[in-house]
């Protein structure tokens, strides 16, 4: 018997090393891109606006202890119970005083950060801060909390400050600067969203969401006393856009890979492909986005959710590079000026 011949190992492609290599170094230059404040600077402003309009309306409601002082003070929370130490209290001691100086902290930061005063240092201690109201009450915070505290971070290291800031005012005399800043906080950001999407969808895992259930998910939520603005009794004529909106809204969701991808075919528009050739024509990355501000201003208009659907737009200034943002911008004065005139 001959023996059986054993298959030959196949050896690394020569050129494998040098892609991987030239690989590295895409990836190291795109995170090495600079590219001005613009964008960084709006998400900067609207995020802790929109944090404090409410905090304000619980202040408002006189909800701050209830919410997060001890137990032993009203609070409807028992974290001060927890073998589980929450800085604030470990050092200061579970009072509803010190509760209240952690509030007033988380407020006077997000003053300060939506004017661009000392921007990093602000968000930093309104990252740490807010982070002590949630461990106070962890009940009370919400997914778009976690998503605020998460684009601190990214804030936190990035040069938001540099433009529509008190300090572009100190540092070049004016509120407005041209002063280029890393890139890759606004990308990173860009990334944690698609991802909150992407997850989102996956998550949708009811028949209502999907064909099998009717899409009916979207037509069963808006007639939620609990969560409806409008009331839709004797409207079922309504129930067809409904599974339209179910549908695009699953498609919006399940499409943020897509979206990013739209977004390197966007760049990499000179190179050749037929995916890429078909991205580009359809406009995916504009679809994606028209269909994501539709979705939450839908929210705003017929649920009652929070500060979330307006907390996610404030963020979709990260979608967009400063030099769109800057030109959009222009358009918008120049018009309101041409209007004014008239």
């Amino acid at each position: 018997m001959t023996e059986a011949k054993q298959p030959e190992a196949k050896t690394p492609e020569p050129n494998e090393p040098k892609r991987r290599k030239h690989r590295w170094r895409g990836f190291v230059r795109l995170m090495d891109e600079r590219e001005t404040a613009t964008s960084l600077a709006l998400v900067r402003i609207g995020l802790p606006l929109v944090l404090l309009s409410d905090l304000f309306w619980v202040a408002r409601l006189g909800l701050v202890d209830t919410l997060w002082a001890p137990s032993t003070e009203g609070g409807i929370g028992v974290a001060d119970t927890w073998a589980q130490d929450i800085p604030a209290w470990h050092f200061f001691g579970a009072s509803a005083t010190v509760t209240h100086a952690v509030f007033g902290v988380v407020i006077v930061s997000a003053i300060t950060l939506a004017l661009g005063l000392f921007s990093r240092l602000s968000a930093a201690t309104l990252l740490f801060s807010y982070a002590q109201l949630a461990m106070m009450m962890a009940q009370s915070d919400r997914g778009i909390d976690v998503m605020f505290r998460a684009c601190l971070i990214l804030l936190m290291f990035s040069g938001c400050g540099e433009t529509l800031s008190l300090d572009a005012r100190r540092k070049h005399g004016r509120f407005r600067s041209e002063q280029l800043v890393s890139a890759w906080p606004r990308y990173l950001m860009v990334a944690q969203l698609a991802w909150m999407y992407f997850s989102a969808g996956t998550h949708k895992t009811q028949s209502a969401w999907w064909p099998a259930g009717d899409l009916s998910a979207l037509w069963i939520i808006v007639r939620d006393p609990h969560f409806a603005r409008l009331d839709l009794a004797g409207a079922e004529w309504l129930y067809p856009f409904t599974q339209l909106g179910t549908l695009g809204t699953m498609f919006f969701e399940l499409g943020a890979p897509l979206f990013v991808l739209s977004l390197w075919y966007r760049r990499t528009a000179d190179r050749p492909g037929r995916l890429r050739t078909f991205f580009n024509r359809v406009r995916f990355r504009e679809i994606w986005l028209v269909l994501g501000v539709g979705f939450h201003v839908a929210l705003i208009i017929t649920l009652r959710l929070g500060i979330f659907p307006m907390g996610m737009l404030v963020l979709y200034p990260a979608f967009f590079a400063p030099l769109a943002v800057e030109r959009f911008g222009s358009r918008v004065i120049a018009r309101a000026r041409s209007l004014r005139r008239a």
